[in-house]
């Protein structure tokens, strides 16, 4: 299975403001539709609740949603509600009742926490930057950005991924591709 994280940073490797919010400052139109591109290609998305509950979903992609408010899976619709300490990633994957080849993980930190170890690593992860963005207080793209102080680079090489490609999508935005180390 393919899985793709996309994640969207200022220069503190943080996700959100300190009031949990992605504010504007980390909003671009070109890393938009870079991001927007790779859900399209997913055939489910992966998110955590506070992220689903705040996001509309107009395009009525398949959403699987990490929560600890069901025991296992659940189907709603073209939502499955999953606890990873209830059910595995493909008893979850499989109460949308179609193929899965390809997932793209959006987030929040806990959801790109859980895909950065086996046994469902990302097959690629997308860290777009905004330069000159900081937001203190805010929350950290991977729990060790904020309990350990560490950054998002020494994270995701602390477990085994290296840069594979740079692309500037405007000026001051770039996003690396994270790749798993072969060695």
């Amino acid at each position: 299975m393919h899985i793709e994280g996309y994640a969207v940073v200022g220069d503190d490797d943080r996700i959100s403001d300190a009031a949990g919010q992605m504010p504007n400052a980390l909003k671009n139109d070109a890393e938009w539709a870079f991001f927007q591109d790779g859900l399209d290609a997913a055939e489910i998305i992966v998110l955590g609740r506070h992220s689903h509950d705040l996001t509309p979903n107009p395009r009525r992609r398949r959403r699987l949603v990490l929560t600890r408010s069901v025991a296992r899976a659940k189907r709603q619709g073209d939502v499955v509600f999953w606890n990873p300490a209830g059910a595995s990633l493909e008893a979850a994957v499989e109460a949308f009742g179609c193929p899965v080849q390809h997932i793209a993980v959006a987030g929040g930190r806990d959801v790109f926490d859980y895909f950065l170890r086996p046994p469902h690593r990302y097959t690629a992860f997308h860290l777009s930057r905004i330069e000159g963005v900081t937001l203190p207080g805010g929350t950290g793209v991977f729990g060790a950005v904020e309990t350990g102080g560490l950054t998002a680079v020494h994270v995701l090489a602390s477990f085994g991924y290296g840069p594979a490609s740079t692309r500037t999508l405007d000026t001051g935005v770039h996003v690396v591709t994270w790749v798993p180390d072969c060695a």
